[in-house]
């Protein structure tokens, strides 16, 4: 993350001041729970008929309500509103906080379309993945899309801005690919943050390691530690990882702050506490009162809560490598990139062009892969674009 020392120390600041005030470290946009995916291990993909959206000036009043350290634009895929650009530019706050992060599959992202939202007031992009090779693609039913980051990423990360980087969700699918997701990162020039997978999504145990698997979840937390202390590109720190081992083991971590320390703004502007309860309120001090006083929740440690609930010490002790770069490192030049052509309606849905409709051996559609139990029987959902999305189902 290409962070000035000046702006990690307003970080600092506001988030202690927050934690007094009882106002959220980050706050997560869903602009929109319209996605151009359908992932095996979330509920949203496809259009959502009769969806009420706000507008830019609308959600920017709420940022400035709530005042996060953090404000994320995500979804559903955020990338399917042809407004966001006005929705991030209505929202940051150049030079200052809050820090802007778009988060996406990274489908219909382009480099102009990359430019566009950094003029935006975006400071970071966080990209997800869940395989280091062609089975992402299956895996979010969005055919090449892979081999598409393959190209967009690198080409983005070369232009030497530090402000794109990867982030995971550990499951029982993709555990074994962990390292490998390390190593891409490394030829990718960007960083990779964890994450872990809840059953609150989708209510699919099968995501969840078994018990016998636990020695070897171990093993390999305990590879991309060594990884990471090899130089490898790794964000997460070795304490969030072992949490993680111990969320997996334990199959929960109580003393959850959704609605305290992060909270969701749905995009009819309504808050829940995190993206898989289903409580709305209209304030966060209604949602304080009613919810986060009385919440038991421990089925879920995301990365969001995993890295806002942190104890002071601990938030200095697993960036503090960060910070002392940031002190002393010298910026790069800015490389500029021309303008590309508008994307085509299948780069758009992350299809490669020339691959539309093609079908496996067994003549089932290339997004189809025995990686989930109902994978030969759950609906496989070619992506739309973004003017089809904007105009609903």
């Amino acid at each position: 993350m290409n962070i000035s020392s000046r702006l990690a120390l307003k970080m600092l600041v506001r988030g202690l001041r927050n934690k007094f005030e009882e106002r959220p470290i980050s706050v997560s946009f869903e602009i929109t729970h319209y996605c151009t995916a359908n992932c095996w291990h979330c509920n949203w993909g496809g259009p959502v008929k009769g969806e009420q959206r706000l507008q830019a000036e609308d959600y920017a009043a709420i940022c400035e309500e709530l005042r996060p350290v953090v404000s994320h634009l995500s979804g559903g895929e955020p990338l399917a509103r042809t407004d966001v650009y006005e929705i991030a530019r209505a929202m940051a706050n150049p030079g200052n906080l809050p820090w802007m992060i778009l988060v996406s599959n990274a489908a219909a992202l382009t480099a102009d379309k990359y430019w566009r939202l950094r003029e935006a007031g975006i400071n970071q992009f966080s990209i997800s993945l869940d395989f280091p090779d062609d089975r992402h693609s299956e895996f979010r039913r969005i055919p090449g899309l892979f081999e598409k980051m393959n190209r967009v990423i690198p080409e983005i990360t070369g232009l030497g801005n530090n402000d794109l980087s990867l982030n995971a969700c550990i499951t029982a699918w993709n555990y074994r690919d962990l390292p490998g997701m390390v190593e891409l990162a490394k030829r990718w020039n960007t960083q990779i943050n964890f994450s872990v997978y809840s059953t609150l999504r989708i209510n699919d145990e099968n995501g969840m390691p078994r018990d016998e698997q636990l020695e070897e979840v171990r093993e390999t937390f305990q590879k991309v530690i060594d990884m990471k202390k090899a130089g490898y590109p790794v964000y997460s720190s070795e304490r969030v990882m072992w949490k993680y081992f111990q969320f997996f083991t334990d199959r929960g971590i109580p003393g959850c702050q959704a609605g305290r320390r992060f909270l969701v703004i749905n995009p009819d502007g309504m808050l829940t506490p995190c993206a898989m309860v289903w409580a709305k309120y209209k304030t966060q001090r209604e949602m304080l009162h009613e919810f986060t006083a009385n919440n038991t929740c421990e089925q879920c440690f995301i990365s969001t809560r995993a890295n806002t609930e942190k104890k002071l010490g601990d938030l200095f002790a697993d960036n503090w490598e960060m910070m002392v770069k940031q002190v002393f490192s010298r910026p790069k030049k800015r490389a500029v990139l021309p303008a590309e052509p508008a994307a085509t309606p299948g780069e758009l849905a992350g299809v490669v062009e020339g691959r539309e409709g093609e079908l496996d051996p067994e003549g089932r559609p290339l997004t189809h892969l025995a990686l989930h139990p109902d994978a030969a029987t759950r609906e496989v959902r070619q992506p739309m674009t973004d003017r089809e999305a904007e105009a609903g189902p």
